[in-house]
Formats: structure tokens, C-alpha cells, sequence
């Protein structure tokens, strides 16, 4: 059976199907105003029945038959109904030659550019200028090879910005970081690094006390009231 065509040619495609579609249709939209939005397996079981009896009757099936071309046998109703067209068909080498060229991104498409260029200058003229394809060939080389440099660098750019990513990503999970020279243990780099902490540590705490120390007021005598000293260490103060 031709592509497209069982419209034509199936009888219940015909005039069976699509009588259906529509009764089945009204039916279901006579449900809607009842209030039923969704239909599921048991309200079809239910519509299905209808709307089949009353589209696939005996006259309805007999006019799709003979509408098919079938029974009674006539295919000029089917051929009657075709529109067929005849059309020259393209050349196979017209489609290539008249396409716009597109631009070469890499080393696969420039050759199959060079190739396309070189049996266009062949078809073109029986004997091709030396110089011409000579010239021809050199610019090709010297795209072929920017081309490819600029492949290795996106190649470049491309690891240089993965790494870049790996180094932030690790300074974020370890803020503190500490350069070890050569030759430094695993334990000599501990042992330097709790040193440094504890050295930390007696800075924060010289710094604490004092602050402390500045802050606090100086003794005043609670004999003559002068500041600087206790009423033990008063210089005015008479032995007892």
C-alpha cells in the first residue's frame, strides 16, 4: 500500500473510523456538564458500546467497500481521488555545486572542503594551473596549521581552568596551609606546625594580659589618698 494513502484505500478508514470519532466525542461531552472532567476505563466501557452501534451499521460499512474501490471493484475512485504530480528530478551534482560553503572548525571538515574545492577547479578546467592549485595547497597548509594550534590551546585552556578550579576548591577546605621544604618528614612537619600553635597561643595571651594591665586603674592609699601605692607601702604612714 502507497505511503499516505489509507484513506483511501482501507474501507473502515473510509467511512467507519471517523463517524466513530464523532459519536464518541458527543457523548463524552454530554457528560461534561454532570460534572465529569476525566474519563477512565470504565466510563469508555461504557460510551464505546453506544457510539459503535450507532456508527457501524450495515449501509455505512457497504458505502466504505465501495468507496475503497472494492466491492463493487472500481479503482478509478481511488485513482480519481489522487493527486499525483510529476517532477523532474535534481541532479546529483547541482545540490553540491549551488549550496553556500560553510566554514571549517576542524581538521575533518577542512579536508572535506579542500576535497570539494579541487573537484570543482578539475571539473571546471580540463588542465588545472600548477601555480594556482600550488598556491591553493599552501593556504590550506597555513589553516591547517592555525587551525590545529588553535585546538591545542582551547585543549590548554580548557585543563589550565580545571586546575585552577582544583586549587580554589582546596582552599576552601583547608584555609590554613603550611609550605614544608624538601626533605621535611610527615613528623617534622607536625612537630613545626604544634610549635607554631603554641607560640601563637603565648603571643595571644601576653597580648590578653596586657591589655588587662592597661586597663586596670592604679592603688590609691587609704591614708593620704595619693596614687600609686597601697596604705602598707605609704610613705607618710607612721609606725605603729
Amino acid at each position: 500500500m502507497p505511503a499516505h494513502s489509507s484513506h483511501l484505500l482501507q474501507p473502515l478508514d473510509v467511512g467507519c473510523f471517523a463517524p466513530l470519532k464523532r459519536a464518541y466525542g458527543g457523548l463524552v461531552e454530554k457528560l461534561m456538564p454532570t460534572g465529569v472532567n476525566h474519563i477512565d476505563k470504565y466510563d469508555f466501557l461504557d460510551a464505546f458500546p453506544a457510539a459503535r452501534e450507532s456508527t457501524f451499521k450495515a449501509e455505512t460499512i457497504q458505502n466504505s467497500f465501495a468507496a475503497a474501490g472494492l466491492v463493487p471493484y472500481n479503482p478509478e475512485r481511488v485513482l480519481s481521488n489522487l493527486n499525483i504530480q510529476l517532477k523532474t528530478p535534481t541532479p546529483p551534482g547541482s545540490r553540491s555545486t549551488n549550496s553556500a560553503p560553510q566554514t571549517p572548525y576542524n581538521t575533518k571538515q577542512l579536508e572535506k572542503q579542500v576535497s570539494t574545492v579541487k573537484k570543482l577547479l578539475n571539473t571546471r578546467s580540463r588542465s588545472p594551473i600548477p601555480s594556482l592549485e600550488a598556491r591553493l595547497n599552501k593556504l590550506i597548509k597555513g589553516y591547517e596549521l592555525h587551525l590545529n594550534e588553535l585546538i591545542l590551546a582551547r585543549e590548554e585552556l580548557h585543563d589550565l581552568r580545571a586546575s585552577n578550579g582544583k586549587q580554589v576548591q582546596k582552599q576552601k577546605c583547608s584555609t590554613r596551609q603550611r609550605h614544608m621544604p624538601e626533605g621535611y618528614t610527615i613528623q617534622e612537619g607536625q612537630e613545626g606546625f604544634q610549635r607554631e600553635n603554641e607560640a601563637s597561643e603565648v603571643l595571644a595571651d601576653q597580648k590578653s594580659s596586657a591589655e588587662q594591665s592597661r586597663l586596670r586603674a592604679p592603688p590609691r592609699c587609704s591614708d593620704c589618698h595619693i596614687l600609686g601605692h597601697r596604705r602598707l607601702q605609704c610613705p607618710n604612714r607612721v609606725p605603729s
